[in-house]
């Protein structure tokens, strides 16, 4: 079955050639969207396997906020297109965890090796995460469980990041938000300890 691949690009060249790309690599591309309200109504009603969006929709971060809702509301993977971003709009583009980045001008192969990186990774962490097997344990996403399995295993952050090809700041992000869900401190070893008191809760 193809890939469902959902586009938010208000720029029309660069909406017009990813789509044209995608539907020659053999994806299944749905209805483009420009803006915030266009993407959730189309993410609800049409349940893409992949979003790429783009940060900057409009002049404005609504790409960011469609993260954001995407995140809050499926484990569904999504990339970032970018160009020219400032700081402080990478740093928060960066703390919604996207699953792979691509930078304008793109081309052919980019798109290609890009998306397919994304559903790979994706695929690979919701096989490679665990089972929670008592409903009062909070839900995680598959990224938040390969990063609980390595805390069990005892891997460091760094090590985190080398074996799953993201930075550091990304596997502390996620260390920060399974605190939150679990109203832990965000101290060195409360994940850990955590962890260990609640084997009988996971399956690795």
């Amino acid at each position: 079955m193809k890939k469902r691949i959902l586009v938010v690009e208000d720029d029309s060249m660069s909406r017009k050639l990813l789509c044209h790309v995608l539907k020659q690599l053999g994806y299944e591309v749905l209805e483009p969207a420009i803006d915030y309200r266009g993407a959730t109504e189309a993410f609800r009603k049409q349940s893409p396997d992949l979003v790429i969006l783009d940060v900057q929709l409009n002049g404005k971060n609504q790409g960011i906020e469609v993260a954001n809702y995407i995140r809050n509301h499926a484990d569904t993977p999504f990339i970032y297109l970018t160009s020219h971003a400032d700081q402080k709009t990478l740093e928060l583009a960066k703390a919604t965890m996207p699953y792979a980045y691509l930078v304008k001008p793109f081309e052919k192969d980019d798109i290609r090796i890009t998306v397919e990186l994304a559903l790979s990774n994706h695929n690979w962490f919701k096989k490679g995460g665990i089972v929670v097997k008592d409903e009062t344990t909070p839900a995680f996403t598959s990224m938040e469980k390969v990063i609980l399995r390595k805390i069990f295993e005892e891997s460091s952050t760094k090590d985190m990041a080398l074996a799953l090809n993201v930075s550091e700041s990304t596997v502390k992000n996620h260390r920060h938000n399974i605190c939150k869900k679990l109203q832990l401190p965000a101290t060195t070893h409360s994940l850990l300890n955590w962890v260990l008191r609640n084997q009988e809760k996971l399956s690795f």
